[in-house]
């Protein structure tokens, strides 16, 4: 939802309040103070599922240091049922989209955080929204630019895109870095969602495709995951499933259709925790960089996967396997920022996804490493 003219009117009426000093927000010594007193923090991602899943280090991080009752968190709407048996969160919040956060602000009064950790969010509507809702102190992802730089109590660690610097480093590590700003240290650097990982290590005899992505630059050809598909299901002699959402129940049928191989059509049949849980029990999880790639690895399940990066921020180095088992988690990218994703050949994912089902046939009776 964006009403012509109310993103200006919005931005600069706060900013205004901000310079008057009708709106104030804490320094970063005022914050850790705070922090100390016992507030609580609100870590926020509302944006895609795999930002959510990016943020786990550090709310395990949190959790750990200074207890689940003060650790809450902000996403959108679809990804909740991910995080409702979490035993690190205190609370979930949610909101549907920009502008479509009706009640949070009741719900945030009733259980105030005054500390707001803000990984990946709308703007500009968030910030003053979570100011109007009682938060005080913001500290903002390492290395992005925010609308409200001002606010930021971590200010030295906001960039502008035109900094050499913008959108280095991990996504794990920009966002650990806004607890280690306020004095928490990490207590993992892996991504984990601890209640939703199988007890038992017995894998189904099945390789999971996530063909969909996001955007058009991210998704390999069709002809490229059948002929893998098809290589895979006769090496292994096990069966392949198709993933994805609604909107790629069209997609995974014509990989399908070019294939050779029976396949199972999972597209539109899974909720996300029923994916997560297909994800934990399979032998291995292939997919370009989208959100599903991100949960795989939450649940232990080996990844190989693509990357067909436009900049910096979306590139291995921002989201790619992070401290995971390299024998477990691979990825392949394309030579240069803005090449398109099918110039990453069969052959080279083919002998990668080899190497991982490879790796996790040999681990039946094992835990497989994160």
């Amino acid at each position: 939802m964006n009403f012509p003219g109310l993103d200006p009117v919005w931005t600069y009426g706060h900013k205004a309040g901000h310079a008057l000093g009708l709106i104030r927000t804490w320094s970063l010594p005022q914050a850790r103070e705070a922090l100390e007193r016992g507030e609580k923090v609100l870590v926020v991602a509302t944006t895609a599922l795999g930002d959510t899943i990016l943020t786990t280090p550090l709310v395990q991080s949190l959790s750990e240091r200074l207890g689940r009752d003060r650790v809450s968190l902000l996403i959108r709407a679809p990804y909740v049922s991910l995080y409702e048996n979490d035993p690190r969160i205190h609370r979930i919040f949610s909101v549907r989209g920009k502008y479509r956060w009706s009640g949070l602000k009741e719900k945030l009064a009733e259980d105030p955080h005054r500390i707001a950790l803000l990984a990946n969010m709308t703007e500009p509507d968030l910030v003053p929204l979570l100011w109007q809702s009682g938060v005080r102190g913001f500290l903002r992802y390492r290395s992005r630019w925010t609308r409200f730089p001002r606010w930021m109590a971590n200010q030295a660690m906001v960039r502008r895109s035109t900094a050499p610097d913008y959108a280095s480093g991990h996504a794990i590590e920009n966002n650990l870095a806004m607890g280690k700003a306020l004095g928490v240290e990490a207590t993992t650097h892996r991504l984990s969602l601890p209640h939703l990982r199988p007890e038992t290590p017995v894998r189904d005899n099945i390789i999971l495709i996530h063909p969909g992505a996001s955007r058009e630059v991210k998704r390999w050809p069709v002809e490229n995951w059948a002929r893998l598909a098809d290589a895979l299901a006769a090496k292994f002699q096990c069966r392949i499933g198709l993933t994805g959402d609604r909107n790629e129940i069209a997609l995974a049928r014509q990989i399908s259709s070019a294939m050779k191989a029976p396949t199972e059509i999972l597209a539109g049949k899974l909720s996300l925790t029923e994916l997560a849980q297909a994800e934990g029990r399979a032998l291995a999880f292939l997919s370009g960089d989208t959100g599903p790639y991100h949960l795989a690895v939450a649940v232990g399940c080996p990844t190989v996967t693509l990357f067909a990066p436009t900049d910096r921020g979306s590139s291995m180095e921002a989201c790619g396997p992070h401290q995971a088992h390299a024998t477990f988690h691979r990825a392949l990218q394309t030579a240069k920022h803005g090449d398109l994703i099918h110039t990453i050949p069969v052959e080279r994912m083919l002998a990668e996804s080899i190497a991982v089902v490879e790796a996790s046939l040999a681990t039946q009776t094992k835990a497989v490493p994160s």
